[in-house]
């Protein structure tokens, strides 16, 4: 199988070359409050444990947030949070992604990532119908160490269950311990994770520590209101 992300230190995302996520890549703190400033809703936050420290760069170690293939999605993190909303319900709503304190070494959460739900999905085969073949082939964990999107059978009888769909490359980041499964299987009280696509127009990727949360951000968060998060930030 091909494997799309991989450096000198083990399997990586690759960072976007062109298109609205290249151009919206490393904004500033006054930049980024300039672009939202007349922007509502309801954002979760949340601590990686994939990000680690290359030279001067980030790195996205693990498949989720996914910024392959134009879209930034995320479809294998996070599963007991993305079962809080019904998928109706995740429209519109922010997600932010910061690195661990641990990261850069300087005890600081940096934000990696920021995006709007613009598109959501019940199971794998239904984001991977509505993809175009560009996109499947960039996020497919078939072909991609990194991939966040497993690919349906022909067969494809039941959505939410493993046996369905064809097991992600052997080095896949989530391939040990049947891990991969669960990102097809998992429910919390009777709900599946939504599966989350992000508004283009809304996303946005750091690779280097640019703005970090004011204090020592908990594993996860949430906001009423973007505008009370961004009051929270600070521009390196």
């Amino acid at each position: 199988m091909k494997k799309r992300c991989k450096n000198s230190e083990g399997v990586c995302q690759e960072w976007p070359k062109s298109g609205k996520l290249k151009r919206n890549m490393d904004k500033t703190l006054n930049t980024l409050g300039r672009l939202l400033k007349n922007e509502g809703g309801v954002i979760y936050a949340y601590v990686l444990t994939t990000v680690e420290k290359e030279g001067n760069c980030f790195v996205q170690t693990g498949s989720a947030p996914n910024f392959q293939g134009g879209w930034i999605t995320l479809c294998t993190c996070k599963r007991l949070m993305r079962t809080f909303r019904s998928s109706e319900g995740w429209k519109g709503v922010w997600i932010a992604g910061f690195t661990s304190v641990k990261t850069w070494g300087d005890h600081r959460n940096y934000l990696f990532y920021l995006t709007r739900a613009k598109y959501v999905f019940r199971s794998h085969k239904e984001l991977w119908d509505w993809l175009n073949p560009q996109a499947r082939a960039a996020k497919n964990a078939r072909l991609n160490s990194c991939g966040d999107i497993y690919e349906p059978k022909r067969t494809n009888k039941d959505e939410f269950r493993a046996s369905e769909y064809y097991p992600p490359t052997e080095n896949h980041v989530h391939a040990g311990n049947n891990d991969w499964s669960k990102d097809i299987e998992y429910s919390s009280k009777g709900k599946r994770p939504a599966l989350l696509v992000g508004n283009p127009d809304f996303c946005f990727l750091w690779s280097q520590p640019k703005i970090y949360f004011e204090n020592k951000l908990p594993r996860s968060k949430k906001w009423e209101d973007i505008q009370e998060f961004i009051q929270l930030l600070v521009g390196k």
